[in-house]
């Protein structure tokens, strides 16, 4: 006769791999925001709102010019900062620059 043996299974051990995201990044563009170099901080801005589960702090005290092209970047990065429900601070702007994202700030109602 042949023994018959019960397999017996052990319960597997649970694993839990938590996403660990800062609540804040900041990002310091340095130089010009212009029709060059707006490409790579709009996407920088992208992932920054996308990793961040709170805030997305922009430094732009090393930034010595803010062209159109840069100002519609923040912008964007305004409205995607709402669409997601997280804050965009932006520090250290230049009078001018301020005053025109405020203004597109009241004009969208963000």
């Amino acid at each position: 006769m042949k023994a018959i043996m019960n397999s017996v299974t052990k319960p597997r051990a649970q694993v839990s791999c938590q996403e660990i995201r800062p609540s804040t990044v900041v990002l310091r563009p340095s130089g010009c925001l212009d029709s060059v170099t707006s490409p790579a901080f709009s996407k920088s801005l992208e992932q920054a709102l996308e990793l961040a589960t709170d805030t997305v702090v922009v430094d732009l005290l090393s930034v010595n010019a803010v062209k159109r092209d840069g100002v519609k970047c923040l912008l964007a990065g305004m409205k995607r900062a709402v669409a997601l429900g997280k804050n965009l601070s932006i520090e250290f702007l230049d009078v001018a620059t301020q005053t025109v994202l405020e203004s597109a700030q009241n004009n969208f109602a963000l």
